[in-house]
Order: structure tokens, then C-alpha cells, then sequence
């Protein structure tokens, strides 16, 4: 059974589920959001895009889809919201339900690489606003003990942390 790792936007989770077949990055936009207007934009384009219209089955479908991919892969990666910490009700869900699962993120002091990150990917500047907005309130919350944490050091990437780990080889 795998391992859900939720990872902070820009520490690489597409590039790890991309270079490794046991890992399955585990995209958001597609359950959270529903396709009418924005099917035309790139993943990255629709990030922070005003124009989505909210799925009416989020986040329990997200939710049965993360735990039903588990079963498929040694890692299942997963959004780890910035927006005021959006994903409470899936972190609440695992919890309320004994299933373990790991917050990868960056340090308080790895903002500009963060930021550079998604710029460079073609992330909005409303997207790449509203991380920033909510980085230190991230940061804070999720450096909190009672997260199993994946640390990610300032200019490194999730696949060396998952390394370093053990979480990957």
C-alpha cells in the first residue's frame, strides 16, 4: 500500500511523478474544478484562473480517488493547498480516519525559490500572488508537530527530500 505525500506548489511533484512509475502525481485542478471555460488553458494556466467553476463533488472525489490510487502506487503525491490551507477537509478526513500521510515543504526561508519555480513554469501572477500571499501561514501551520513532515531545503527539490528520506531510491 502507498505512501500520500501532499507537496507544496513548486517543489516538483510533476517532475518526481513524471521520472518514477511508482509515483502517481495526483493533479487537483481535475476533481476540484469543473472544465466549462477553461478547457482551452494549459494545467498551469488554470491555476488561480477566476473563470473555474467549483465541482460540486470536491473534495470527496478527490478524497476517493487519492485512496483508491494508493493501492496502485508506493506514492501517491498530492496538492498541498497554500490558499489559507483550502485542504483542511481532506487532511480532516485522513485524520478522522487513521490513513497516514506526509507534508513535503520548503522552509520559511524558501520563498524565492518557490516563486522563481513558478514563475518559470508559467504559473499566473494571480496564482503566483496568492502563494505568496499565504506562504508564511502555510509554513507555520505545517511545521506543526502533528504532521509527519518531508522537509525540503531551501533551493533543493521534493525528489532529493524523498530521497533522503527513504521514500524513494
Amino acid at each position: 500500500m502507498g505512501k500520500i505525500i501532499a507537496a507544496f506548489a513548486g517543489v516538483g511533484k510533476s517532475y518526481v511523478g513524471k521520472k518514477y512509475s511508482n509515483v502517481l502525481d495526483l493533479e487537483s485542478t481535475y476533481y476540484k474544478w469543473l472544465e466549462d471555460g477553461v478547457a482551452h488553458l494549459t494545467e498551469e494556466e488554470r491555476k488561480g484562473n477566476k473563470n473555474r467553476v467549483l465541482n460540486p463533488s470536491w473534495p470527496q472525489n478527490y478524497i476517493e480517488e487519492i485512496l483508491k490510487q494508493k493501492e496502485n502506487y508506493d506514492i501517491v503525491l498530492i496538492q498541498l493547498s497554500h490558499a489559507r490551507l483550502k485542504n483542511e477537509k481532506i487532511f480532516e478526513y485522513f485524520d478522522e480516519n487513521n490513513i497516514e500521510y506526509y507534508v513535503a515543504r520548503p522552509n520559511l526561508t524558501g520563498w524565492k525559490y518557490i516563486e522563481q519555480r513558478l514563475r518559470d513554469r508559467g504559473n499566473t501572477e494571480e496564482f503566483v500572488g496568492q502563494v505568496r500571499d499565504n506562504f508564511n501561514i502555510f509554513i507555520e501551520e505545517f511545521s506543526k508537530d502533528k504532521y509527519n513532515q518531508i522537509i525540503i531545503e531551501d533551493g533543493e527539490f521534493l525528489e532529493k527530500a524523498l530521497i533522503d528520506g527513504g521514500f524513494l531510491k
